[in-house]
């Protein structure tokens, strides 16, 4: 009988750590760029946009998160897995970071700056209105003339900008 009561107890807390499991275990809610960054919230913007086209939406769809928590070492340009539980349905979204990963980033061949380096001061210097929101679109390194390409796109009115940043603008 006592083996019985052991074994329904073990069970019982096995069946409740499986509840409680590291959100690491699933694939991140969002990969993407932090695009916009104020005191205390963060955006992140997918990697990659969605084609809505078809059904009459835009052809440049980003997913968008505004989190309310973000960690201190986050910044402009950062490439990050993000993980959260429950999200505000609103363009662009909100919630909180449950968990996140910053990614590496290798610098192309001939670069000094990797694509974080320059996204950081690229987005971080970018003037914006009120009411614009950019996603990263594109970046390409060129290497014949040392200098960044970087393509960002109005979420809003699908609006192109292209900044042409030179590896001597280093901070």
């Amino acid at each position: 009988m006592r083996h019985l009561q052991k074994l329904i107890f073990l069970l019982i807390v096995s069946i409740s750590l499986i509840g409680c499991q590291d959100n690491l275990d699933r694939d991140p809610d969002i990969t993407g760029y932090v695009v916009e960054q104020t005191e205390n919230n963060i955006l992140v913007a997918s990697e990659s946009a969605i084609d809505l086209s078809s059904n009459g939406g835009v052809r440049n769809f980003y997913q968008m998160v505004w989190f309310s928590n973000p960690p201190n070492e986050l910044s402009y340009g950062d490439k990050v897995e993000v993980w959260f539980d429950e999200i505000e349905e609103s363009y662009p979204n909100r919630s909180t970071i449950v968990d996140y990963n910053i990614l590496e980033v290798d610098s192309p061949e001939g670069a000094t700056l990797n694509e974080t380096e320059v996204l950081n001061q690229v987005l971080s210097q970018h003037k914006t209105r009120p009411n614009e929101l950019f996603a990263v679109h594109k970046t390409h390194y060129n290497n014949w003339n040392n200098t960044w390409m970087i393509t960002l796109i109005e979420i809003w009115t699908q609006e192109k900008v292209t900044i042409e940043h030179p590896e001597a603008d280093q901070i």
